[in-house]
């Protein structure tokens, strides 16, 4: 049997994973259409004329449009579907992202980069909600994962490729020809995509397996909880915390990393496109390996939540390597030391979104993740204002420095909702 025979087999009973490696590629495009003015601020910055604050300002745009994003597409996501809101979200910022090569200075990078951030901020909570549908809760961390890690394939790519384009080319094409790549995507999603209650390709048993051991709290057929109800869940509170510490740390490997090797290290861009992707691969791995761990603990009878903590915990006790990173002198160390910091943040984003999907009706999950991804903005917001300011007269090592504890704070914060009493706490579901 030759190897496409095998794959096609193998999906004949596997959909989902078919399911999970679009939307895996879902991130990609979400990340790499983000990352490409990252990867380009050294030139945009010499080429348009503004300086470290003024980048500030077009990233907090972004922010700022992303968290309003995310107060009304976690609802319009559970009301409407996955399939539609994905389907124009995708369609959407590919067009914005390609707008970004008429910009003729920063004020123009701001608007786009404003209308970029209102639609991408459909990603997650659609891809997390895809998942609880579509998985197993044994297999759902490392899912999971995977559909995160193209956030850090994105940056993976984004690095080499748009300093390639933008070296032979200019840098107008670093951003329509990654545009242009969105809407093949889009045409494999209509095709492909489908709940599995209507999915026509699934075959029985896999949608008898599906939805036996998808797990997860559940609603009655029709019903919807209460938007106060999930505001005010101590799960809800506590991660809500828990990303407007810990996900600035993602939007500065996206955001800052190249500024940091140009300023701190000296790297040309061409160096940039060639070292920059370390760190990102190095996420690509803590990742699914955090996931598949803590899918591995369950499925040797570990509690899910005491699974899932086990790997939030052994993530943040790496994070004060940040100190050790920012003031070496040996470059290859820090690289490293960046590396492996990132490697935890996937980690615990991974084991973050389970933890979360599965405590929670799969009719509110949408909602749930953007409410979190809220607190994750508000604290992106913040951190980028603060890290322009920082940057501009101080340099990085008081960046690093507080990104060192961050991780440890949050998990505090979790812990206490889920060991709040002896042992192990219950997480239940909001009542109706």
């Amino acid at each position: 049997m030759t190897f496409p025979s095998k794959i096609r087999r193998f999906l004949a009973s596997h959909q989902r994973w078919l399911i999970v490696a679009i939307l895996f590629f879902f991130s990609v495009a979400n990340n790499f259409d983000r990352q490409t003015l990252s990867v380009l601020a050294p030139t945009l910055k010499e080429k348009l004329g503004f300086t470290s604050v003024e980048y500030s300002y077009i990233l907090t745009a972004f922010l700022a449009a992303y968290t309003t994003g995310y107060v009304f597409c976690g609802r319009l996501i559970d009301r409407f579907g996955v399939k539609i809101c994905m389907t124009v979200a995708l369609c959407v910022w590919s067009l914005v992202s390609m707008a970004h090569a008429a910009a003729a200075g920063w004020v123009g990078l701001l608007v786009f980069r404003f209308m970029l951030g209102l639609v991408e901020s459909f990603n997650s909570p659609g891809g997390i909600k895809a998942l609880g549908e579509w998985t197993p809760s044994r297999e759902r961390g490392l899912c999971v994962a995977i559909f995160n890690n193209g956030y850090v394939w994105g940056a993976i790519f984004a690095a080499p490729i748009v300093a390639f384009i933008t070296h032979h080319l200019n840098w107008h094409l670093g951003f329509i020809l990654p545009g242009l790549a969105g809407f093949a995507l889009l045409a494999v999603w209509w095709k492909f995509y489908d709940s599995p209650e209507r999915h026509r390709w699934i075959s029985p048993a896999e949608r008898a397996h599906i939805l036996a051991t998808r797990g997860g709290p559940s609603a009655a057929a029709g019903e919807k909880i209460p938007l106060v109800k999930i505001i005010t869940h101590p799960v809800c509170v506590a991660f809500f915390f828990a990303r407007f510490l810990t996900d600035p740390y993602a939007y500065f490997f996206n955001f800052w990393l190249p500024d940091y090797f140009t300023n701190a290290r000296g790297f040309s861009l061409a160096l940039i496109g060639l070292i920059s992707w370390i760190p990102f691969l190095a996420g690509d791995i803590g990742g699914p390996g955090g996931g598949a761990l803590s899918d591995w603990l369950i499925r040797r009878g570990i509690n899910p939540l005491r699974a899932r903590f086990t790997l939030l915990a052994a993530a943040a006790c790496l994070m004060p390597l940040a100190n050790v990173a920012v003031r070496t002198q040996s470059v290859w160390v820090a690289i490293a030391i960046i590396a492996v910091m990132f490697a935890c943040q996937t980690c615990w984003m991974a084991n973050q979104l389970s933890l979360l999907s599965e405590s929670f009706p799969r009719s509110a999950t949408a909602t749930v993740i953007s409410i979190s991804a809220i607190g994750g903005s508000l604290g992106g917001i913040v951190a980028t204002l603060l890290t322009g300011q920082a940057v501009q007269h101080y340099g990085y090592v008081p960046v690093f420095t507080a990104m060192s504890v961050l991780h440890l704070a949050a998990l505090a914060a979790i812990g206490f909702v889920l060991f709040r009493k002896r042992g192990l706490a219950r997480v239940p579901a909001p009542a109706m």
